[in-house]
């Protein structure tokens, strides 16, 4: 009866610290959203996101992206193919990339994702915004 008990607490004890390990990872990460609001300019144009080595995906106007990544720096790139746009303003093949290094030290991260046009080809910028404003954005997309 009384290995049945140690065995039981070493099986409880074995099953707590994992608990406690994957508690511990979970304070680790960070979760970013990337938002896309409307932008006539650049009507034609699906932006590809990606994170460090990670692609997210492609960004179109009036989207959302969220992802849970782990805390620390990261690259983040938005890169734009062949589309139709305004010559000289976007771009003649769309857009220039743009590259960033962000600092993810926090729970929750909002980002969004503008062009800044340019005489020879403009980019996609990714700018960090706070949760109030990722939110007035958010529900211009629900219009």
């Amino acid at each position: 009866m009384s290995s049945i008990k140690r065995s039981l607490l070493l099986y409880l004890f074995i099953c707590g610290s994992f608990l406690l390990t994957a508690f511990s990872y979970a304070g680790d990460n960070a979760t970013v959203s990337f938002i896309r609001p409307f932008d006539a300019m650049t009507l034609t144009q699906s932006v590809k996101l990606s994170l460090g080595k990670e692609k997210l995906g492609k960004l179109d106007q009036k989207k959302v992206i969220t992802v849970v990544v782990p805390n620390g720096k990261h690259k983040v790139q938005t890169k734009v193919g062949l589309s139709l746009g305004v010559p000289n303003v976007t771009g003649f093949n769309g857009a220039k990339k743009f590259k960033a290094k962000l600092m993810l030290d926090q729970d929750q991260h909002f980002f969004k994702v503008v062009f800044k046009p340019a005489m020879l080809g403009g980019q996609h910028e990714v700018i960090e915004i706070d949760q109030a404003e990722f939110e007035a954005l958010s529900a211009e997309l629900e219009k």
